[in-house]
């Protein structure tokens, strides 16, 4: 009876648990995007101003990207979220799928992606996403959630998202200023000192995504 307790199973999320694991952390997203306390500067790169942040729960960084687009703000989020389109302008995106809509704002999906190195294996995600519209802005919210919809894969491991998501606001007609935080583990036997210093190129996808969009 006593060896039986380890091997109960986990209780299943409901679908309000994911609304409310994407919905957790997405009012956090506004802060995190327009606020420097606690980030430390990075260098701006191809246009994009990079900055860092450390927790002293988590040893892994925090990363924020920030760039304006020439593009309307509903045109850039519908290119974030529309996968069949993405690896255009993400060269490591493989493949993701929505596997279900939770509500007209909520899913869970699954994402794929290449490791950067021959010698890592590729990396997938399965995460709750929430988008908001507020005061003009649009928040783009994910974070990892563990579900029977999203099976481990072979030839990937499963990374880690304890915070992902876009702020885009509309500045003028055909501009906006959109940024990306990003706090990912990509978990593996990846040292966390290596994660931390590659994890400072990942804002530098909107500098794609920005010539994807104004093309």
């Amino acid at each position: 009876f006593f060896f039986s307790l380890f091997y109960l199973p986990l209780p299943r999320m409901s679908e309000a648990d994911f609304i409310a694991a994407a919905d957790e952390t997405i009012d956090d997203l506004i802060g995190l995007s327009t606020k420097d306390d606690g980030w430390t500067f990075v260098g701006e790169e191809k246009g994009v101003r990079i900055h860092k942040t450390h927790s002293e729960d988590n040893p892994v960084v925090m990363v924020r990207g920030v760039t304006t687009i020439k593009a309307n703000a509903e045109d850039i989020l519908k290119c974030t979220e529309t996968l069949d389109e993405r690896n255009k302008w993400d060269e490591m995106f493989i493949k993701g799928t929505y596997l279900k809509d939770l509500d007209d704002s909520h899913q869970i999906l699954h994402l794929q992606f290449k490791s950067p190195s021959f010698m890592v294996t590729n990396r997938d995600m399965c995460l709750a996403r929430a988008v908001k519209r507020t005061d003009g802005i649009i928040l783009s919210n994910h974070v990892s959630v563990e579900t029977d919809l999203c099976p481990e894969a072979k030839g990937f491991v499963r990374a880690q998202v304890y915070a992902s998501g876009f702020y885009i606001k509309q500045e003028a007609e055909g501009e906006s200023t959109i940024a990306y935080v990003i706090q990912l583990d990509p978990k593996g036997w990846i040292p966390t000192a290596i994660v931390n210093l590659v994890a400072k190129k990942q804002p530098l996808v909107l500098a794609k995504l920005r010539k994807y969009l104004e093309k």
